[in-house]
């Protein structure tokens, strides 16, 4: 059986996951938990404090985890990105992206909350500029494209297929639509323009 703490983290994700930060009460966490209030003042000291903890060890743990695998590539990364993408059987994309939706509905509400959701989306966007770099080294990319500007359209691709998959309720719509992953497939170049900073 899980112990008090982890059984409290679980039940924050998963009720705020269905059900968005304002709609989540205390005493639904707390019921799904299994636990008494006075058992989680021994952890956490608020429903604040408890959900910062979710954040940082479920929210960011799942995009580490979901993009582990392409990070430590060396060879083929634009194919097993392609790939990466487009494996969502084992996602629930139905209910949104935990981050997106936190984003959406916390970013502006508590400073503490845009500090860490602005933390994992900045080491998200971190964690594909270095798999982008990666496919330039390798001719995979052309030298001149901007990664930064690739690293971007690929989050913001993610977010908006998630968000219109939640918002539609269709289980046909996948993560990335077929014309996104036919321009990164085709092309072998994420199409987001040249970097012309110089």
């Amino acid at each position: 059986m899980q112990d008090i703490r982890t059984r409290l983290i679980e039940a924050t994700f998963n009720e705020i996951y269905t059900n968005g930060y304002h709609g989540t009460s205390l005493a639904n966490i707390l019921k799904s938990a299994n636990t008494k209030k006075g058992s989680m003042y021994h952890y956490f000291s608020s429903k604040k404090e408890m959900v910062i903890a979710m954040i940082e060890e479920k929210v960011e743990l799942r995009i580490k985890k979901r993009w582990k695998e392409l990070s430590l590539r060396d060879t083929n990364i634009i194919d097993f990105l392609i790939a990466t993408l487009n494996d969502t059987d084992n996602i629930d994309i139905q209910r949104g992206c935990p981050l997106g939706n936190l984003l959406q509905e916390a970013l502006n509400d508590d400073e503490d909350f845009a500090e860490i959701l602005t933390k994992i989306l900045n080491n998200w966007k971190e964690t594909f500029l270095v798999i982008l770099q990666k496919a330039v080294d390798n001719n995979e990319l052309d030298e001149d494209v901007n990664i930064d500007q690739c690293a971007t359209f690929i989050i913001a691709g993610i977010e908006g297929a998630y968000l219109l998959t939640k918002k539609s309720k269709n289980k046909k719509i996948k993560i990335i639509s077929n014309g996104y992953v036919g321009l990164i497939n085709n092309e072998k170049v994420l199409i987001v323009g040249k970097d012309e900073s110089n």
